[in-house]
């Protein structure tokens, strides 16, 4: 193997390390479950709020609207 197949072997292995690594950070971002609170429980502040399943979650939603039906 001369100096030249050596050295595009190497910048293949790694630029294809890197798209698997990518690929990988991505589908695990990705495949993040509902359960997890990115947000500490801050629900006024949520982005997800609407589509969030944990349970002070729930408990703000409905105080919310709670209060938005009392005005």
């Amino acid at each position: 193997m001369d100096r030249r197949k050596f050295l595009s072997s190497i910048g293949r292995g790694t630029i294809l390390t890197g798209l698997a690594g990518i690929t990988g950070i991505l589908v695990h971002k990705n495949s993040k479950t509902q359960d997890q609170c990115s947000f500490d429980f801050v629900c006024r502040d949520c982005r997800n709020l609407n589509s969030c399943i944990q349970p002070e979650a729930i408990i703000f939603k409905r105080n919310k609207e709670k209060s938005n039906s009392v005005k």
